[in-house]
């Protein structure tokens, strides 16, 4: 399919892409006042969730822009996973500063020039104004008519806001040589696989000492009271043995739907290539699996649910107990509850930047109609393919090929992902909340105890003063 439609592409009337954008004064000054309030958003907002809703509005609405945006939703899901079950952790590691740290001016360079090599970044310069003249401006910029094509232009990043602290977590957890990443934008189907990555190996960022746990999970249970360990170490396990069924069979349905989406997509093409369609029984048989697994999944999340709900009544009980009876006056206990937080927190902002990846992928998927358009979209990479240089052509292949595949397996990312981000937020705020309580009352302690020398020292001054009298 995708060679014949390469073929038609080249063959097709190029005169429209070179028409001339006209616009009279009062939509220009309008368009104008936009440009400054878009740039202000862009500039000002620190949150990466809501600087990629703006870049989503002004992007060209295809699917391969849905797709690189759901691989960074995924990366951010399998790096949060590395921080809770991967990376050992204790009171002395220094990885939890590094991947919480924000990304300076060099780390950024430091990204755009790796991102030079993929596929996609490597070319889309030179595609991107080709595509956005024939498949137009995202929802933002498309009613303001072709000022806003201008504008969507000029504000458009290629590195999205979410993929810079993406990539920048890949680079603290596989090495600095971009050579032994993993390739996040490649989806990978094979069941199972959704929370790791494949064909590369974490270095090792850190070497603590003292009392060290395999995973965040072991050493939140460390800091509870003796007396709950054992019951939440086996809440703790029933609850991820639901949350991976419960994700395989969303893995299915995605896969289910996947086949419908590229069916419907095949069949308006109408492409001269020989090619099987599903038959109106194959279909029936697809949508009848699909109202199996529904019911499946219900009954899974349930599960999962009120596991998770025992193990968070475990921790509730936990913290509870805290509050009554902290050592405080251990110091590697207290630092190892600081570590953990700082870990919670960036899996839970970690989770919103994912979520919100998959949320605005599907919404984008249904409000551009991107699947059915996709045969137009390949089209349009076909076109722009002329305007990219010769020694680029072999990357710009495989960005084609990376989409047509990767478009296959996009509804089940969203849907697996979509559910252990929000997992993943949960527990992740359990743990926040848990070891709130250690570090506010250690911040108490500390108060007082500054209080306390404050008050001997004038007590000191006092004596001194009276004796000098």
């Amino acid at each position: 399919m995708t060679e014949i439609l390469w073929q038609e592409a080249l063959m097709m009337n190029t005169n429209k892409i070179n028409k001339t954008i006209r616009v009279n004064m009062k939509s220009k000054k309008l368009i104008i006042n936009s440009l400054v309030i878009a740039v202000a958003t862009f500039t000002m907002t620190g949150c990466s969730a809501l600087q990629e809703t703006m870049a989503s509005q002004m992007e060209v609405p295809t699917l391969e822009n849905q797709v690189n945006r759901v691989a960074i939703g995924m990366t951010i899901v399998r790096e949060n996973n590395i921080m809770a079950y991967k990376i050992p952790i204790s009171s002395d590691a220094i990885w939890p500063t590094l991947v919480s740290a924000d990304i300076d001016e060099n780390q950024t360079k430091y990204i755009d020039n790796v991102l030079k090599a993929d596929p996609y970044y490597s070319t889309v310069h030179y595609t991107k104004a080709i595509q956005r003249k024939m498949l137009g401006s995202g929802a933002l910029m498309s009613q303001f008519g072709d000022f806003g094509t201008l504008t969507a232009m000029i504000l458009d990043q290629s590195v999205s806001p979410l993929a810079y602290r993406a990539v920048s977590k890949i680079s603290i957890f596989y090495g600095e040589d971009a050579k032994q990443w993993p390739n996040i934008f490649s989806f990978d189907s094979a069941e199972g696989s959704f929370l790791d990555f494949k064909n590369a190996t974490l270095q090792e960022i850190d070497s603590p000492t003292g009392d060290v746990y395999e995973t965040l999970g072991e050493a939140v249970i460390s800091l509870a009271p003796v007396s709950l360990q054992k019951d939440l170490e086996s809440a703790r396990e029933e609850m991820l043995e639901a949350f991976e069924l419960t994700a395989s069979l969303k893995d299915d349905k995605g896969e289910y739907d996947a086949e419908l989406q590229a069916d419907a997509a095949n069949k308006k093409a109408k492409t001269k290539q020989k090619q099987k369609f599903l038959t109106n029984k194959e279909i029936n048989e697809i949508k009848n699996e699909l109202a199996v697994l529904e019911e499946r999944i219900k009954q899974a999340e349930s599960v999962a649910d009120e596991k998770e709900a025992i193990y968070f009544e475990l921790l509730d009980r936990a913290t509870i107990a805290l509050e009554s009876d902290i050592n405080i006056d251990d110091e590697a206990y207290v630092k190892l509850a600081k570590n953990i937080n700082i870990v919670a927190n960036e899996i839970d902002y970690g989770a919103t930047e994912a979520y919100a990846a998959f949320g605005l992928a599907l919404t984008n998927l249904g409000t551009t109609n991107a699947v059915l358009n996709f045969p137009k979209e390949l089209v349009s990479l076909a076109v722009a393919k002329a305007r990219v240089p010769s020694y680029l052509q072999s990357k710009y292949d495989k960005r084609v090929e990376r989409l047509v595949k990767n478009a296959i397996y996009l509804l089940p990312n969203i849907f697996v992902g979509t559910y252990y981000a929000s997992k993943q937020a949960t527990l992740a705020q359990k743990y926040d909340d848990f070891t709130d309580v250690i570090l506010e009352a250690y911040a108490t302690k500390m108060e007082q105890n500054k209080a306390q020398d404050a008050a001997q020292k004038e007590a000191s001054k006092k004596k001194l003063a009276q004796a000098t009298n």
